[in-house]
């Protein structure tokens, strides 16, 4: 049962309630009692299937169902936008620049993988583990707990600073409209109105305070695939971006002169981030908690949610899938008993 596993998740990750607490004490937003649905799945079967289940064998994500259904009929395989690239690392502050990719190596997150001690507390609490994700969650679970993130920017003097990516608060951007507090606790102008952004996740950066003070969003950061934001900075070279007026963000995204119109699902919005002191990180690369790449930004941005009844791929599942060799051994690891 699926509502059972969510329970159990919750012995091992301490993150979402706390710091959606302190962030929405921040922006003066009361707590509201949340009301559990489960009528939801027995209303699935009042609809027939219109399309045969070999077909959508393979889907595994609303972003592939929704190419599957722009390109049915047409016979060409359009080509693949999903890749992933192991950095060299023999010069670690070199290779970590902005954009990197940080995927967690379970040898220092699972006890399974532990080789000659325990994974450090110190490391799980950064990212809101209580305890080591164990086995008896089983893969697919314990692969969305092992963090993956992207770096933001290094400063030899003030750190690293990145968002992790594959954690959600169970909160919209829309649950944030109400007032916003300035610096003296006072109640100050209204939020922006971002209503293209209303239904869109809001993610945790990380367990450290602060964010990007440069927009209107108060302390939230952005990262996008719009090149055309103004104040936003590209971080990729593919096309990734991080920061910009959110406000001005919602007529960029229906700017002629892109490529294609944007919504919002283009966009992804963080509250808090992660942040190490100078060295610290690198420290932990040549302990080998992290494994460095360059990743697609259609990897980074595919939905990861539930497609009926079929779970979608972790992102850090199908990183190491595409980063191939030793790295899809590490996965095929995880995934042994499965």
């Amino acid at each position: 049962d699926d509502d059972d596993d969510d329970d159990d998740d919750d012995d091992y990750i301490d993150l979402d309630d706390k710091a959606v607490a302190n962030f929405k004490a921040m922006m003066g937003i009361p707590e509201e009692p949340k009301e559990e649905n489960d009528d939801d799945d027995d209303e699935d079967d009042d609809y027939p299937e219109i399309i045969e289940d070999s077909d959508l064998s393979s889907i595994s994500s609303v972003d592939e169902l929704i190419s599957f259904a722009t390109t049915k009929g047409e016979g060409v395989d359009p080509p693949s936008t999903d890749w992933a690239t192991p950095l060299e690392l023999s010069d670690v502050a070199k290779a970590l620049e902005s954009g990197v990719c940080l995927i967690a190596n379970p040898a220092k997150f699972c006890d399974d993988f532990a080789v000659d001690k325990s994974p450090s507390l110190a490391l799980l609490s950064k990212f809101g583990l209580t305890l080591p994700p164990p086995p008896e969650l089983g893969a697919d679970r314990r692969a969305d707990l092992l963090p993956v993130l992207i770096l933001l920017d290094r400063h030899p003097l003030k750190g690293c600073h990145a968002l992790l990516l594959n954690r959600r608060t169970g909160y919209l951007i829309g649950d944030l409209e109400n007032q916003q507090l300035d610096e003296d606790g006072n109640n100050s102008s209204p939020p922006p109105n971002l209503g293209a952004f209303m239904i869109q996740p809001l993610w945790f950066g990380g367990t450290a305070s602060g964010g990007d003070q440069s927009n209107s969003l108060n302390g939230l950061d952005m990262v996008h695939v719009c090149p055309i934001v103004d104040g936003a900075k590209q971080i990729t070279d593919d096309g990734l971006f991080h920061g910009g007026d959110p406000v001005q963000a919602q007529e960029a995204m229906n700017d002629p002169s892109l490529e294609r119109i944007m919504t919002g699902f283009d966009f992804k919005f963080f509250v808090q981030s992660t942040r190490w002191l100078p060295m610290q990180l690198e420290k932990e690369i040549r302990d080998g908690s992290w494994i460095a790449a360059s990743v697609s930004k259609e990897v980074l941005f595919k939905s990861r949610d539930r497609l009926g009844a079929k779970r979608a791929k972790p992102l850090w599942t199908e990183i190491m899938e595409l980063l191939g060799g030793e790295y899809k051994d590490i996965r095929d690891k995880l995934y042994d008993d499965q």
